[in-house]
């Protein structure tokens, strides 16, 4: 069966559980003391996690060992819209007593705003939106993350490549995240997604097996005094350790119609 063909049996719990974190996030925005932080946090690692579910995505997590319950960076590389609902999923516990579900909040493009329904949802998950065009706006926003990050304790993921992987293979890592963790002396978890470029092909038949690779932290007294490219070079190194190359077939990278800038 397609995915097309399954997102439409299964479109009424793949709307219920959207609707059920829009309906949250509007009551979150009218009355921002009304959920916890870990209450929000739950709601939205539980939905999405049934969203994937309905998607045929299966997430295979290793190393969530290496996630500490305090402050840290999570940068992952980016190949699909999706990444972000996998990164939520990949950091809940599904129910696991041995595991302790990670608080997560995310840098996203400004472009991701456009749509209400998905900036109403990142808003919910603590969001912070930069504009790559206005650099010194981008860093004021990136150190109110890290401030925000290190209050609380939350992982916070930043894709440092800036955009997905337009080839399946992992871009170039962009510096602001790394001057970020070492301003704000986070620890880094450099992160691999293998297998996701492809999640939003509506015609794949078959599940997707998703795997993200947690990998061993990196303590922010060791990289004080190295050049941020050198740093953003060593995590990618990292990222790319166990990558596994993709070859594209979605559409949502072949014409990249989630993220395209509007044409001013």
């Amino acid at each position: 069966m397609k995915l097309k063909t399954r997102a439409f049996w299964r479109l009424i719990p793949l709307l219920t559980n959207i609707n059920i974190l829009k309906s949250k996030a509007s009551r979150h925005k009218r009355m921002p003391e009304y959920y916890k932080v870990s209450e929000r946090n739950f709601y939205l690692q539980k939905h999405v996690s049934n969203i994937l579910k309905h998607l045929n995505i299966e997430l295979k997590v290793e190393g969530f060992e290496n996630v500490p319950n305090g402050p840290c960076l999570i940068i992952p590389n980016h190949s699909t819209y999706l990444d972000a609902l996998i990164m939520l999923s990949a950091l809940y516990n599904h129910g696991d007593g041995h595991k302790t579900s990670k608080v997560v909040n995310f840098v996203a493009r400004v472009e991701a705003q456009r749509k209400k329904s998905v900036k109403k949802i990142a808003e919910f998950a603590d969001t912070h939106f930069i504009d790559p065009s206005k650099p010194r706006e981008a860093l004021t926003i990136l150190s109110e993350f890290g401030k925000f990050v290190k209050k609380n304790k939350s992982s916070g993921v930043i894709f440092a490549e800036g955009t997905r992987t337009k080839d399946g293979k992992i871009g170039q890592f962009n510096s602001g995240a790394f001057k970020l963790a070492q301003s704000s002396f986070l620890p880094i978890i450099p992160t691999t997604i293998n297998n996701a470029a492809n999640a939003l092909d509506w015609n794949r038949k078959e599940k997707i097996v998703v795997t993200v690779t947690f990998h061993k932290l990196i303590k922010s007294q060791t990289f004080q005094t190295i050049p941020t490219k050198t740093l953003a070079e060593q995590v990618k190194n990292i990222v790319a350790s166990n990558y596994v190359d993709q070859i594209i077939t979605s559409k949502e990278t072949i014409k990249n119609t989630y993220t395209k800038k509007s044409k001013k």
